[in-house]
């Protein structure tokens, strides 16, 4: 190929002259030189026309200097202009390569792979790929190919115009990144702990398969519907979840942790520990939030076991003694506070030492627990039972609270303690357990202060019944 230069009759621009017909192809690349030809001498236009770059002096930047090798090849697959960077790729000048085919250059293997995407070329499609390969210094890196058709004035495919370009940092960047999105949503999908990822409206975009499986919706159905409908609560009072979600939304912590119970898609309620945190741009806006998801539910319930086993008699299920207090402080600030009475009773079995004498102790286990029921049904939802000692129950009266209405509750638990007692296995009526109750009652003013004294008094109003002859009931005086 030769471009040939010729200088315009009066004037010092020069005007390029492309042999073959490829002046079409760099058209978008050369600037078209002014029309001088009615430029006086000496004017600026004169100067600037002096000064343009020529198409001669174009072809040689394009040639030379840019960093994308080109190469041009007719229909008969044989080049008919190559940049002097395509020529070095095949350690030749571009003179050497210009009328050689395509299939000398690269070698019958390599052209026999490229071939599909110059016969798309050669058919007027523009064709894009990337493909790797050794560059002159023995570098394998990553390229990308542009096959455009190469259309005469007619608009005729003659050939193809072939540009690439080194993209092997953006590739191996892109593929770094790739794998670690992929490694980040396989350690997603196979944790443990539920991952979603919400936008900064809190709109789901992310909902792994543990997700699924602890909330029981599937990502496709749940893609429309709100959050608090998809995670569900117990109470519509609980608003923590997404008042941490907001705390977040606004900036004012970066991370947060919330314990809340939600409704699976079957309506079984689970408790579930979130730990969220914000994504934020440059500019300090929230655009992402992601929270790991933990189904506590067998945790909750140990500690509630834990606790129940700390406040509840193991073998009734009341309150122990140490809980019970706790409820006596509660109910005497109360009454404090409202001026209201409270009254303590105080019961202790009569004949039961004879029932674990005669007939053993695990009948008498039967018989406390029927006792913790019956004295359980006497009373009213909001009075509190409790076992303090082997056969000692406790029953705390709290408002409204007079002294009939302690009388009455104390009749109503002598009448069903004494009730025959039949369990399985006793078949004899006579070996049949006979137990009843002594009671003391104590009644709370406003004007004590002190747990221990108002046990006291009712302690002692209940040894005053066995001395009674036991079976009855007895109150406790003022100060006693």
């Amino acid at each position: 190929m030769q471009c040939v230069a010729r200088k315009r009759p009066g004037s010092g621009a020069y005007s390029g002259h492309w042999h073959n017909g490829l002046r079409p192809i760099f058209a978008g690349l050369i600037p078209v030189s002014a029309n001088v030809s009615h430029v006086s001498e000496g004017s600026g236009l004169e100067k600037m026309a002096e000064s343009s770059i020529t198409d001669a002096q174009m072809l040689q930047i394009v040639s030379r200097h840019v960093g994308a090798t080109i190469s041009v090849y007719d229909r008969d697959l044989k080049f008919r202009f190559v940049s002097h960077g395509f020529a070095r790729w095949f350690g030749m000048e571009p003179e050497q390569i210009v009328g050689r085919s395509l299939a000398e250059c690269y070698g019958e293997h390599n052209f026999t792979r490229y071939r599909p995407y110059i016969e798309r070329a050669l058919n007027g499609e523009t064709v894009a790929y990337e493909r790797e390969v050794r560059d002159p210094s023995g570098f394998d890196g990553w390229r990308t190919v542009s096959l455009v058709p190469w259309r005469d004035d007619d608009g005729n495919i003659v050939g193809v115009v072939n540009c690439a370009l080194s993209v092997h940092e953006l590739k191996t960047t892109t593929e770094a990144l790739r794998a670690a999105n992929q490694r980040l949503t396989s350690h997603m999908d196979n944790s443990p702990l539920a991952v979603i990822e919400l936008d900064a409206k809190l709109n789901i975009t992310h909902w792994s398969p543990r997700a699924e499986k602890m909330f029981g919706w599937e990502f496709e159905s749940s893609a429309d519907m709100s959050l608090d409908h998809l995670l569900g609560t117990t109470d519509v009072e609980d608003d923590s979840l997404r008042q941490a979600f907001m705390r977040l939304q606004s900036g004012e912590e970066s991370s947060n942790r919330v314990e809340t119970r939600n409704v699976r898609k079957n309506s079984v309620v689970i408790h579930c520990e979130w730990f969220n945190s914000a994504l934020t741009d440059d500019h300090g806006q929230v655009v992402s939030i992601m929270s790991l998801v933990q189904d506590v539910s067998e945790r909750v319930q140990m500690v509630e076991q834990m606790r129940e086993l700390a406040e509840h008699d193991s073998l009734t299920g009341l309150l122990n003694r140490s809980a019970f207090r706790l409820q006596m402080e509660r109910g005497l600030r109360r009454a404090r506070n409202t001026q209201e009475l409270v009254a303590l009773l105080f019961i202790d079995l009569d004949g039961f030492k004879q029932v674990n004498d005669t007939l053993g102790h695990g009948v008498g286990d039967d018989v406390l627990r029927e006792v913790a029921r019956r004295i359980t049904r006497s009373v009213r939802a909001a009075d509190i039972v409790a076992r303090i000692g082997g056969d000692e129950f406790v029953v705390l009266l709290e408002t409204p609270v007079t002294s009939g209405i302690a009388e009455e509750v104390s009749s109503r638990i002598l009448a069903l303690l004494s009730e025959p007692y039949a369990f399985d296995g006793l078949t004899d009526a006579g070996a049949m357990p006979q137990v009843g109750a002594s009671i003391g009652v104590a009644l709370y003013t406003p004007q004590e202060s002190h747990v221990d004294s108002l046990f006291k008094r009712a302690d002692a109003a209940m040894y005053d019944a066995k001395r009674a002859g036991k079976g009855c009931v007895r109150y406790a005086g003022p100060g006693e």
